[in-house]
């Protein structure tokens, strides 16, 4: 037997694997709102260590320990902000692994071409964004026309 096509059905896992593409998907939208908050962080730095060394170049001495405490709670924030990116990241990893499990599972149903066309198929449409269409790929070896 070289090939083998098949038309598989697993409610359950279907189920689970679309709300593991709804945490990917909340995770991606996570990562770019810390990605957001993080450059608008940065600039803030640098406009702070700008005024604080015009204040010591001024030799204003209260100013510039002004700049520096704000420059100091900043860094604070923008430490939180990396350790929840982390988390975040973390987090995506774990689900984008359940999806290659899941791509993985998928062609093992299949036996020759069809199962290198699952995988090509399921590449296809992370490629594309086209997320949703995995489940189609799973369950008939193609993406719906």
């Amino acid at each position: 037997l070289k090939d083998l096509k098949s038309t598989a059905h697993f409610p359950k896992e279907m189920k689970s694997f679309r709300n593991t593409i709804e945490m990917v998907e909340d995770c991606d939208r996570t990562r770019l709102r810390l990605q957001a908050d993080i450059a608008d962080s940065v600039n803030l730095v640098k406009a702070l260590v700008i005024k604080a060394e015009d204040a010591r170049l001024l030799n204003n001495m209260d100013s510039m320990k002004r700049m520096y405490a704000q420059l100091y709670e900043l860094n604070l924030e923008l430490i939180g902000e990396y350790k929840k990116r982390a988390n975040n990241h973390a987090e995506l990893l774990k689900h984008l692994k359940v999806v290659n499990t899941m791509i993985q599972k998928a062609a093992h149903l299949r036996t020759g071409r069809f199962k290198s066309q699952v995988v090509q198929e399921c590449r296809r449409a992370i490629k594309s964004n086209n997320i949703h269409s995995l489940v189609d790929i799973f369950r008939t070896g193609s993406a719906a026309s």
